[in-house]
Parts: structure tokens; C-alpha cells; sequence
């Protein structure tokens, strides 16, 4: 990880707290300092997740305890500093005699006094500012450089990028109003640098959702969405290679465009799709939307052994 100037730097660009050796060697078990720079690297890219992970885990960084000086610190030829008593107000001394004094004699010529007049004021007061009769929309959130920002506020989204080429992974809805996701996928033209002019985009079927979502967990091996798109042209495959995923978004013409997926990643990846079958089935709770997509994968599993025994 770089040195923590250089930390601090970067982090003060993302708005987020500065930190010291102390806050570093305090952060949670399994946080090191090439996960920290992982998730930099992600946030600094525009990705939302990696924003969200780094202000869930780096804490403001304490402040230095105040030192008493005592006797012992101070530096030798310094005379200890006097105590300062506490001002009191100067008390006019009392007259000689208790009678009163006699008042001065005004001069001959002066005016008779009369009622003070008002003193205009030099400086007018401040007006106080209108009260606001509706609340300030939040200002929306960052696009990554190259997409547009969405107009919907209730899209999330990831970004995941790869050498060859990089992919936005949203929530979307179906023409039947179903919640799903939409991938889309964008060759690089130069170091992070992609063309999302030209990019191949695919939204998954109500039915290929939670394919998508059990094969990022790891209960499925492999999922293929194909014949997307009007001329049926498009499609998409996520495969397990050990220790990462391997995202292919296709298209005729266009070729192939593959995304690795990391651990990191595809947890995110993961969290989006649970969060779009939930909101398919909202009488669900998390646990019960994993358990039927267990269930879901054990049965395909079963099923696809059975067909290869039988063939």
C-alpha cells in the first residue's frame, strides 16, 4: 500500500476520513493494506460498493491526548508560568461624606435639554432569510466517467472493470414491471479506457434471475442467457474458473467481451441480485430467498446428473 500521505491524499478525495499507524493497525481482522488498496482503486473508478466498504470499515482517526505540562517537561531556564487571578471590576471609591454632592452649575449659554432624539443606525439589520417551503433534493450521485447518470433514484448499480473490457451491472424492471437487472458490457480502447458508446447491453428475464444469482453465489457451476435482443443475437455466460468468475457478454457482429470477476466483485454482484428477488417476492426475507435458490440449484444439479448418467 502506498505511504500514508499518499493514503490520506487519496482518501481526502473520496471524502473520506484521514487515517493514522494507529487507526491502520486497529482496522477489523482481515483488513490489510492490499484489500485497502483494492478498494481504493475500485472507488477512485466510480464504483459505488467499494465507496460503501471503505466507509463501513475506515474510522475517523483518533485524536492526540493532550499533554500536561508538568515540572518535569519544562524546559530547564523557563521559570514556571504565575497563576493569573481573576479579573474583578474596578469599583468607583466611595464620596467623603454621605451627603450628597452638589450639582454643577450648567454653563449660561447652554441648551435647555429636551428628549433625546432616535440615533439612526449606520448599518441595517441583517434580514432573515425565507424558510424554505419544501425540502432540498440530495444531489445525485456520481456516474462513472463515460455513462450517463440514470434518472430513476431508486437504480443501483456496480461497475467492474477488466483489462479487455469493463461491465455495468443496474437494477432494472422488465415491460412487466418485474424487478431484474441489467448488464452491460464495454471494450477498452486504452488503459481504463472503454467505449461505452458501443456497448452490448442485455436485461435478464424474470426466469434467468435467479440462474444469474445462483451461479454468483457458487450454487450452480454455470449459467448461459442467450437469443436476446429483436434479431435473438445476444446473450450472456457467468462460468466459475476457481478464483474468480469469468462474465462473457456476446453479440453477433460485436464478438465477445469477458469480464473477470473477483472475490470482491462478486459479492456486490451477488448483493444486487438478492436484492432484485426480493423485491420480486418481498414476503421473503433474505434468508428464505437464499434457501429457495439452494433448492433450485440442488434440483438442476440432480437433474443434469440424472441426463448424463442416462446418456
Amino acid at each position: 500500500m502506498t505511504d500514508l500521505n499518499t493514503l490520506n491524499a487519496r482518501l481526502a478525495a473520496l471524502r473520506l476520513p484521514p487515517q493514522t499507524e494507529a487507526s491502520l493497525a486497529a482496522l477489523p481482522a482481515g483488513l490489510d493494506g492490499a484489500r485497502i488498496e483494492h478498494a481504493l482503486q475500485q472507488a477512485e473508478r466510480g464504483q459505488q460498493g467499494a465507496l460503501v466498504f471503505l466507509s463501513n470499515n475506515l474510522r475517523n482517526a483518533p485524536a492526540p491526548a493532550p499533554v500536561a505540562t508538568t515540572a518535569a517537561t519544562r524546559a530547564p531556564g523557563n521559570p514556571p508560568e504565575a497563576a493569573t487571578a481573576p479579573s474583578r471590576p474596578i469599583l468607583p471609591a466611595p464620596p467623603a461624606s454621605n451627603a450628597p454632592a452638589a450639582p454643577r452649575p450648567a454653563p449660561a449659554n447652554a441648551p435647555t435639554p429636551s428628549a433625546p432624539a432616535s440615533i439612526p443606525r449606520s448599518d441595517p439589520p441583517a434580514a432573515t432569510p425565507p424558510v424554505p417551503s419544501r425540502q432540498t433534493p440530495p444531489a445525485p450521485a456520481p456516474s462513472a466517467p463515460g455513462i450517463p447518470g440514470t434518472t430513476r433514484p431508486d437504480r443501483v448499480g456496480c461497475h467492474i472493470y477488466g483489462g479487455k473490457a469493463a461491465l455495468c451491472v443496474e437494477s432494472d424492471e422488465t415491460r412487466q414491471n418485474a424487478p431484474t437487472l441489467r448488464i452491460e458490457a464495454a471494450r477498452a480502447t486504452a488503459p481504463q479506457t472503454y467505449d461505452w458508446k458501443q456497448k452490448i447491453a442485455i436485461q435478464l428475464t424474470a426466469d434467468e434471475l435467479p440462474l444469474v444469482a445462483a451461479t454468483v453465489l457458487g450454487l450452480l457451476p454455470r449459467c448461459a442467457c442467450k437469443n436476446h435482443g429483436p434479431d435473438n443475437t445476444k446473450g450472456l455466460e457467468i462460468e466459475h474458473q476457481g478464483t474468480h468468475l469469468l462474465v462473457r457478454v456476446f453479440q453477433k457482429d460485436q464478438g465477445v467481451r469477458a469480464v473477470p470477476v473477483g472475490p470482491a466483485d462478486s459479492y456486490y454482484l451477488a448483493a444486487l441480485g438478492l436484492r432484485q428477488l426480493r423485491k420480486a417476492a418481498p414476503w421473503l426475507t433474505d434468508q428464505g430467498v437464499l434457501a429457495l435458490l439452494r433448492l433450485t440449484a440442488q434440483r438442476m444439479v440432480a437433474a443434469s446428473q440424472q441426463g448424463a448418467r442416462a446418456a
